[in-house]
């Protein structure tokens, strides 16, 4: 059987049981300011599976200003709805970018929008200090191609990447998070924790969980 069928298989497993998170890509992650967002933060707790209460229950930090990712953040037009995922809906009405290409955005909350009619689906953070660090690890097949040829030289096809590393963010409640505990990251796929949180000064590090899908080798 190939492996993308048992990877595929595993998804069936895990998806309908592993809680979710969310995690920030750290790099070049944008600030956006919510002009009518809340003066003092406040937490709210909600299922880590919203079909599965099994999973348990998290805490969310609700703040004025908030982390997005770089893609997510450079993806955005003036005036443009998005919705923020577990909060509702944001209209973006200020977009700025220094000389070093870095963005800065500032919007308002709009949680009488409907979350039918946004194009963008976000995930985001509080800029807080509860925020954890994570390395995020995915790794790639040793050889480019699924067999190797008689006579063909394996040192031809030897992928000369097989290991990714990203540096991120993640939320405050994976301080819980056991070795060998298996998540799903909002919009980034399924995690088995490889270590855990020990200080705040070390990272908590994710391993990759194939879900089947066509690998497109690392950049």
């Amino acid at each position: 059987m190939e492996w993308d069928k048992l990877w595929t298989i595993n998804k069936k497993i895990i998806d309908p049981v592993c809680p979710r998170h969310t995690a920030i890509v750290e790099e070049r992650r944008v600030l956006l300011t919510l002009i009518n967002g809340p003066e003092k933060p406040f937490v709210r707790i909600i299922p880590r599976h919203k079909k599965y209460e099994g999973a348990g229950e998290k805490a969310t930090t609700y703040t004025r200003t908030i982390w997005l990712e770089s893609a997510d953040a450079e993806s955005i037009k003036v005036d443009e709805e998005v919705t923020l995922m577990d909060w509702g809906n944001a209209i973006v009405k200020g977009i700025e970018k220094d000389q070093d290409g870095n963005l800065k955005l500032t919007g308002v909350l709009n949680l009488e929008g409907s979350v039918k009619t946004t194009k963008l689906k976000l995930t985001w953070l509080p800029q807080t200090d509860e925020l954890v660090k994570l390395c995020l690890m995915e790794f790639d097949y040793l050889i480019t191609k699924k067999k190797v040829e008689e006579g063909e030289d394996f040192l031809d096809v030897l992928n000369p990447c097989t290991e990714k590393e990203t540096a991120a963010l993640g939320d405050s409640n994976m301080r819980n998070l056991k070795r060998g505990d298996i998540l799903q990251l909002e919009r980034k796929g399924y995690y088995r924790c490889d270590v855990p949180y020990i200080r705040s000064s070390k990272p908590i590090v994710l391993f990759l969980i194939p879900d089947g899908r066509q690998q497109t080798g690392f950049k």
